[in-house]
């Protein structure tokens, strides 16, 4: 019930991410599902659920947002997170930095220019942390990581960089919803 789906809110998404500075000629269009390899809860693992997910990316010609957001079980956090998507792509303003760091600046650029966003963004952070596996139920490099995102998360643009993954057994972090995802040709 409190899913909201791309059609609902596209045309809205499309004019912030305008008014925000965004690319004009860029299309909004849906995201397809992509696995992402990180590790899941109990839960997600029993029903076979949570292994793909549709995160928000920005090319030349397009902005992809997910087709539905069900990420909150509070409809207006789901309507927020598509609403900082695009405010984030319309801040993304560092293309040559790596993921990590060029979320982080999209980010921050976005709560300094627009300040009505974040109390919006501080739920959504707050609710997105909630839901991630804690750092202490992780190995600890994936531990260290995923506290570096959470801190990147409170305080964008005050971590420079992710620490290393040591073993081959080592998950990637968990999707970041409120991020754009890395291009193919990023670094993080």
């Amino acid at each position: 019930d409190a899913a909201v789906t791309l059609p609902e809110i596209e045309k809205t998404a499309g004019i912030l991410f305008r008014a925000f500075g965004g690319d004009p000629g860029l299309k909004v269009a849906a995201a397809t599902a992509e696995q992402h390899g990180a590790r899941r809860n109990w839960l997600q693992r029993l029903a076979g659920s949570q292994e793909k997910v549709s995160q928000a990316r920005r090319d030349a010609e397009t902005l992809r947002l997910p087709p539905e957001i069900a990420a909150f079980p509070d409809k207006s956090l789901n309507r927020d997170l598509y609403l900082w998507l695009a405010a984030q792509a319309a801040c993304d303003i560092a293309p040559h930095r790596g993921w990590f760091i060029r979320n982080q600046q999209a980010a921050a650029t976005a709560l300094q220019r627009y300040p009505g966003l974040r109390p919006p963004y501080e739920r959504l952070v707050e609710a997105h942390l909630a839901a991630r596996i804690a750092p202490e139920k992780l190995p600890p490099d994936e531990a260290a990581q995923e506290n570096a995102l959470r801190a990147a998360l409170r305080a964008p643009g005050t971590v420079d960089g992710l620490p290393p993954l040591h073993s081959t057994q080592s998950r990637p972090p968990q999707p970041i919803l409120l991020w754009l995802i890395a291009a193919e040709h990023d670094a993080p």
